[in-house]
């Protein structure tokens, strides 16, 4: 394995290209809150159109996709990532193979920002402009959250507004999408998305608060502190845990049941979300927990409501 990883040293492989889309954060990050978004639309009753609901999942994923290489790129040619300060190739790919032409992944990175904003065009066309502003403002998140030293990722405000955009403005762009209306109670059912988006990202970035220091970054971990963070990650865990259990037991109470018996199940992963030591030695341990516990949600969360729509529609039949 070391031999493979040295012979891949320095040149950018397909391999390499793709961990720097980051799948698995994708799935957390836009595909679920966009899945989410499909089954709040099905409960208007609305027809769905496949090609459209094709169109409107991919479309996030493509803008997370382009987040995450332009993110890896900057973040290694303005030295963020080094060889020596990460713990692992997934940590950083461009870092960890040395690579001597980063260059590639840059314009893959911009190149999915414009497929997704042409497949935007169809969206618009099929649905209205309804959609279109929601579509915009994440376009403008991706071109604004890396790049410069003033850039959203280099804020205390890039743990929330990430959080808002991904968990909050992907469901609802895809609700617009494919409803033709906006239903702002809808940012209310997605805090438990959003909040599980922005608690992700505070446990590595405050795992990483010495290398972002290091290069003049501002994370809220950093403005708060390692010895304070964990007030704010068990807010979040509660804020987010009480909203989605009252989204379920007052919206779709005959899905409840499977988000009451994930918190059981998961109790303990919770806790360690506020009680982890959150260091670059604990990041693997930190991070993997955090993984856990929002894939659980990811899933769960959009089925339990998928669970009601369905019975009740069998009930109303």
């Amino acid at each position: 394995m070391q031999g493979e990883q040295q012979a891949a040293a320095g040149r950018l492989t397909l391999s390499i290209l793709i961990d720097c889309c980051t799948p698995g954060a994708i799935w957390l990050s836009a595909l679920a809150p966009a899945v989410l978004g499909v089954f709040l639309a099905m409960e208007t009753g609305v027809s769905l159109s496949v090609p459209l609901v094709a169109v409107v999942l991919l479309i996030p994923v493509l803008f997370n996709a382009s987040i995450n290489l332009i993110n890896d790129y900057y973040d290694y040619i303005q030295g963020n990532d080094t060889n020596e300060n990460i713990f692992g190739e997934i940590d950083a790919p461009l870092a960890y193979n040395k690579i001597d032409n980063p260059k590639p992944v840059l314009w893959v990175g911009f190149l999915c920002l414009l497929v997704g904003g042409l497949l935007g065009i169809y969206v618009v066309i099929q649905a209205g402009l309804t959609p279109l502003i929601i579509g915009v403002i994440g376009a403008i998140s991706v071109l604004t959250y890396s790049g410069w030293k003033n850039s959203v990722s280099y804020l205390p405000i890039g743990e929330p507004v990430a959080g808002f955009v991904m968990g909050g403005l992907i469901p609802l762009g895809v609700y617009s999408a494919l409803t033709g209306q906006i239903d702002w109670m809808l940012l209310y059912k997605c805090i438990p998305m959003m909040l599980i988006v922005s608690q992700f990202m505070l446990v590595n970035n405050t795992c990483d608060m010495e290398r972002d220091t290091a290069v003049g970054r501002r994370t809220l971990s950093i403005v708060i502190g390692r010895q304070h963070i964990h007030k704010v990650a068990a807010i979040f865990t509660f804020v987010w845990i009480f909203t989605m259990l009252h989204v379920s037991i007052f919206w779709y109470t005959i899905g409840s049941p499977i988000i009451i018996i994930m918190i059981i199940a998961l109790r303990k992963h919770f806790v360690k979300i506020y009680t982890g030591q959150r260091l670059r030695k604990t990041k693997i341990e930190d991070v993997l927990n955090m993984v856990i516990v929002a894939t659980a949600v990811g899933i769960l969360y959009p089925l339990s409501i998928l669970v009601h729509i369905f019975i009740m529609k069998l009930l109303m039949s």
